[in-house]
């Protein structure tokens, strides 16, 4: 056994962080792979859709986005030396374990729930452990995590509602999807992207402290008030209406105003890499975009009984922002950049998901017959090759995480 994983003393590095998140994503994109199969090939009587997509959507958010999130937070304020957190990482990899183990043969039943629990009790841990040891930092950067982490929390009165919600007999209501979208509302745009705002504001060493504070005011106004957006489909009324557009006003202002110190740091950057966060800064705004058409009841509606638009937003932040960006903060942190290779794989992955996005969206335009079956056979393809890059992608970082010494 690895010394630094002894029962003695338990000492993690950016070695096992990076591995074990990587082990998670490839997982997670396996689970898509055939999930989206499913749409195409009879999978037998040992597959059900719904307990699939629930284990994807937990390994992806749990596995993948959480604990690589845990790690950069943990390196930006000097905490991978503290062994509470490493003992709380395996706790917390414990809990996702058990989902891998109990989603995909009983959805959300006994098993899942105590494990998916778990690992939000525990995630509240880690956010008293991470305000605690950096209560004395007073920079933007901590005042974004920290908001992050506060998003990450109240996400998690989605799930802790739907047990009430189905007691009570309210499964098929709006509550239940309300419950759900909740939740996905306040991951996506509080802490996954509060968090990716956190680690730039503090890689670029920001500078217009003033800008900087009002984007972060923005924000987390916007954050709470773009929840509105996730309601729209229940004709809540023209009010909300409102609320949805101003909130997504206030995030094109928000990113606006952090734009140029995000540029003029990018200017200092190996061109590859100020390519790709530029790329990854132009889908945020795209996201902001979407959000603000999708303000329009008709439009909202229309996205509501069109899965694959919904799917197809989603994977815009989680694919084209999220991931991509963790990408090259591993990369850097491995040392891999500027190597061609790696550059290589990483356009090719964005021009597949692009590909993949384009797919999912013209499903929606009215095509019938033949002509969806040809494009929801492509989807499934390109939904392979996403997978296939993504795994090589992971296969390459791990391999270079290897190597690195445990201690």
């Amino acid at each position: 056994m690895d010394k630094s994983l002894s029962a003695k003393t338990l000492q993690l590095t950016k070695k096992h962080y990076i591995i074990i998140s990587l082990i998670w994503l490839a997982i997670a994109v396996i689970f898509a792979a055939v999930i989206r199969s499913s749409f195409v090939f009879g999978m037998g009587t040992w597959f059900n859709y719904k307990y699939f997509l629930h284990t994807h959507s937990h390994l992806a958010f749990l596995g993948w986005i959480f604990n690589i999130i845990y790690y950069f937070m943990l390196k930006q304020y000097d905490l991978l030396e503290k062994k509470k957190y490493g003992y709380l990482f395996v706790a917390l990899n414990v809990s996702v374990v058990g989902m891998l183990l109990t989603f995909p043969f009983q959805g959300y039943a006994i098993g899942s729930i105590i494990f998916s629990t778990m690992h939000i009790l525990l995630s509240y841990i880690f956010a008293v452990f991470l305000y605690r040891d950096t209560k004395g930092d007073k920079s933007i950067h901590r005042k974004f995590a920290m908001a992050a982490v506060l998003f990450m929390v109240i996400s998690s009165i989605g799930p802790f509602s739907l047990a009430p919600i189905i007691v009570n007999g309210m499964k098929d209501t709006i509550w239940y999807d309300l419950a759900i979208y909740f939740y996905i509302h306040f991951q996506y745009n509080g802490w996954f992207v509060l968090s990716i705002v956190s680690l730039i504001a503090y890689s670029i060493k920001a500078k217009d402290e003033d800008n900087w504070q009002r984007a972060y005011n923005l924000f987390v106004i916007s954050t709470v008030l773009n929840f509105s957006l996730s309601t729209l489909w229940t004709d809540p009324g023209w009010v909300i209406n409102i609320i949805s557009v101003l909130s997504s006003l206030m995030q094109f202002h928000a990113i606006f105003l952090i734009s140029k110190d995000i540029f003029v740091h990018l200017r200092t950057k190996d061109r590859f890499k100020s390519m790709i966060m530029k790329v990854i800064f132009a889908l945020f705004v795209l996201k902001i975009f979407f959000a603000l058409a999708g303000s329009i009841q008709e439009v909202a509606m229309y996205v509501y009984y069109n899965r694959n638009l919904v799917i197809g937003y989603l994977h815009l932040v989680f694919l084209g922002i999220v991931t991509p960006f963790f990408f090259m903060k591993i990369a850097d942190d491995l040392g891999l950049t500027t190597q061609s290779s790696h550059k290589r794989i990483i356009l090719f992955y964005l021009v597949v998901f692009l590909i993949s996005e384009l797919l999912l969206t013209i499903t929606a335009v009215g095509f019938n017959g033949d002509s969806i079956l040809l494009i929801t056979k492509l989807i499934v393809y390109t939904t392979w090759l996403l997978a296939g890059v993504t795994l090589h992608i992971s296969d390459v970082y791990r391999a270079a995480a290897q190597k690195l010494p445990s201690n």
